[in-house]
């Protein structure tokens, strides 16, 4: 930086000082050069911006040149496709239609080869440039990709055909490379082993070990029917048909056996109540001697010789004899609906009326507290 002194004794002036301190000459004014060099600087860095505004407007209005294979990979990657949207690119490709049996989501999608094609490796095209060319036929394209419908999409601004193939001409070549006219094989779904199917022979045993199983499936179930109805912890008389053992049952519902003490067939629906399986059954099969599933006539039998004075009662549910006048009495025999049972003697706890039919067998006549009449008198 250039001294300054003074002009009437030649000593030197430092920056800032008004006059001379040798000889007190008044020093002109300094020029201050700082707005200068603010507003050169200035104007180099607007036309740098400028110059670089001006290359990237270049390079987003330069078509890129992307070959096919490149292109499929980034329409799958949804974030790679983003930085190509406001893209023109130029593709080029062999077309594949729709029409002619592909299973694309749009009409038309463009690959380097029927190959690349079976890999998936192609990309949609959105084009009204392409109804009377046929697949396999050679294209060159200019677009930009977009969004349509979940898929990233070509969207053609200009087509040029290199090598036209009629679209009859296209199918067949296209049939031939990738054997759509082979026939298609038939493949049968073979049930696991364990698949219960309809009509299906089982055992008491089988369906009480995985209930579920057998559940909703029309089956013919084989087993022991018991000569006599059981009774339930709740009170309840029930129909069933028993393992091979005779330690395990499944109750009967729907219709009824007119035998048992036999191996049977039964043949019903297997539904579950609670996750217990109950048979709603259509028809019974016996297999072997059978007996009377009601083990008397029409009146029920007494063996102890008695000839006093009795009432004829006709039972209108299956009960059960116990021998006492109690409900928590043994059980010893069943009194079927329609019997009819001599009484010769008759007991009331103040809930219920029983009656005696021989030494150590009761029955329930009237339950009070229930409101139940299980037996009428005939006589």
């Amino acid at each position: 930086m250039k001294k300054r002194v003074c002009p009437r004794c030649g000593n030197e002036i430092q920056k800032g000082e008004s006059f001379c301190r040798n000889c007190g000459n008044v020093m002109p004014k300094e020029k201050d050069n700082t707005y200068i060099y603010v507003g050169v600087a200035m104007f180099v860095v607007i036309f740098i911006v400028i110059i670089g505004l001006g290359l990237l407007g270049s390079e987003s209005d330069e078509t890129k040149n992307i070959i096919v294979d490149d292109l499929s990979e980034i329409v799958q990657d949804e974030d790679r496709a983003e930085d190509y949207l406001d893209t023109t690119i130029h593709t080029s490709g062999y077309l594949f239609r729709k029409e002619d049996g592909l299973d694309i989501d749009k009409d038309y999608a463009i690959s380097s080869s029927a190959k690349s094609f079976k890999k998936k490796n192609y990309v949609l095209i959105d084009s009204d440039e392409l109804k009377n060319v046929g697949s396999l036929s050679k294209i060159s394209m200019d677009g930009s990709l977009e969004k349509k419908s979940g898929n990233i999409v070509f969207n053609v601004d200009r087509v040029t055909v290199n090598k036209k193939l009629s679209k009859e001409e296209g199918k067949k070549e296209l049939e031939k490379k990738l054997g759509l006219n082979e026939e298609k094989k038939v493949v049968v779904k073979e049930e696991p082993s364990d698949t219960v199917k309809e009509g299906s022979t089982v055992s008491v045993d089988d369906i009480l070990s995985d209930p579920e199983k057998y559940a909703g499936k029309r089956l013919k179930i084989h087993g022991m029917l018991p000569q006599s109805v059981l009774e339930t912890s709740d009170g309840r008389l029930i129909a069933t048909v028993d393992n091979m053992t005779l330690d395990k049952h499944i109750e009967i519902r729907g219709a009824s056996p007119d035998f048992g003490g036999c191996e049977t067939m039964v043949i019903g629906t297997v539904f579950l109540e609670n996750g217990t399986p109950v048979i709603n059954a259509y028809s019974f099969e016996a297999l072997g001697n059978t007996l009377s599933a009601d083990t008397s006539d029409a009146y029920y039998p007494i063996t102890d010789g008695y000839t006093g004075y009795t009432d004829t009662y006709e039972a209108n549910y299956d009960m059960v004899i116990r021998n006492d006048y109690s409900t928590s009495a043994a059980k010893v025999d069943i009194l079927k609906k329609g019997q009819l049972v001599k009484i010769r003697d008759i007991k009331s706890t103040g809930q219920d009326i029983w009656g005696l039919i021989e030494h150590g067998k009761w029955v329930c006549i009237e339950d009070w507290s229930k409101g139940m009449t299980y037996l009428t008198k005939v006589n």
